[in-house]
This record gives C-alpha cells, sequence and structure tokens, in this order.
C-alpha cells in the first residue's frame, strides 16, 4: 500500500482519491490469472470463507488458461453498477485483490473504506476529485499514448502473443 500511495501522491492524489480510484473496482470483472495465488495452493486467510466457494467454481483451475475467459465478478451484488458496495464488500473481506485487502486494512486507507461504505455522496465527491486531477495530469495524447486492449498489458506486448 505505501508504493500505491507514494505513486498516487507524487501526481497530487491524496489517500481519499486514491480511495476513492480504487472504487472503479466496482464495477466490471477480475480474471482468474490475476487472483488464483489467493486461492491455490491454499487458500489466503483474509478471504472471507463463505466467498470461498463462489471463487473456486469461478476459478477451478491452479493454473488457469490464459486466453480462457474465467472471471470472477469484481462485484456480486452490482456488477455494472459504479456505486460504493465495492467498500462494503472490501470491508466483509470480498475483495479479490490484494490491493483490494489491503486498502480495506491498511491503517492510512481504512477509514476513508469506511466513510465511502456508509455514504455513497462521499465516494462520488472524492471519486469526481480524484479521477479530474487524474485526467488533467499530463495526459498522453496523439501517438504518445494508448488505449490497451488488456488493461495491464502494453499492445505491443499483447500483439505479439
Amino acid at each position: 500500500m505505501s508504493v500505491v500511495l507514494e505513486r498516487f501522491a507524487a501526481i497530487g492524489i491524496d489517500a481519499p482519491g486514491l480511495v476513492a480510484l480504487l472504487g472503479s473496482h466496482s464495477v466490471g470483472r477480475t480474471h482468474c490469472v490475476k487472483l488464483v495465488h489467493r486461492l491455490y495452493p491454499e487458500v489466503d486467510p483474509a478471504l472471507n470463507p463463505d466467498h470461498v466457494p463462489h471463487m473456486l467454481h469461478k476459478c477451478p483451475d491452479a493454473i488457469p488458461d490464459p486466453k480462457a475467459v474465467q472471471y470472477v465478478r469484481n462485484d456480486r451484488g452490482t456488477p455494472m453498477v459504479l456505486d460504493n458496495n465495492y467498500y462494503r464488500n472490501i470491508l466483509d473481506s470480498k475483495g479479490l485483490m490484494m490491493v483490494d485487502h489491503q486498502l480495506a486494512t491498511d491503517k492510512r486507507t481504512r477509514p476513508y473504506v469506511k466513510k465511502m461504505a456508509k455514504s455513497q455522496d462521499y465516494f462520488f465527491k472524492e471519486f469526481s476529485r480524484a479521477i479530474t486531477i487524474l485526467s488533467e495530469n499530463n495526459p498522453l495524447t496523439g501517438t504518445k499514448g494508448e488505449i490497451r486492449k488488456v488493461c495491464n498489458l502494453a499492445n505491443k506486448l499483447h500483439d505479439k502473443s
């Protein structure tokens, strides 16, 4: 969490802004290849045990086929809605990625997670503020940037596979 906080601070985004931006995990899904380390060979004890059977059902293989479309929804309650349900989930140890778990447990971010879990208005206010800072901070334009086909992989690397 220290590295994440430092990287965002370097572009002018404080802890509440970072917590709000990670709330975008409320929408979408996480591919099994990105979370099996929390399930195999042993289930991460930090995960909510009531949530684990669903994750194991969706990600049944310790080494999933990277080309297979195996995933778990980030938020089973409102999977395609940007809302504050993500924060309630991570406080209940249902965050899929380690950064979600760390966000809910780190003393520097937990107070904001709790506040956003209670107030969608606060989440939206902080999200709007932080996304504005992010979008105004030297955006790459023209041939200097790219819209990625796979969010965590540069297109030139993705196109080779």
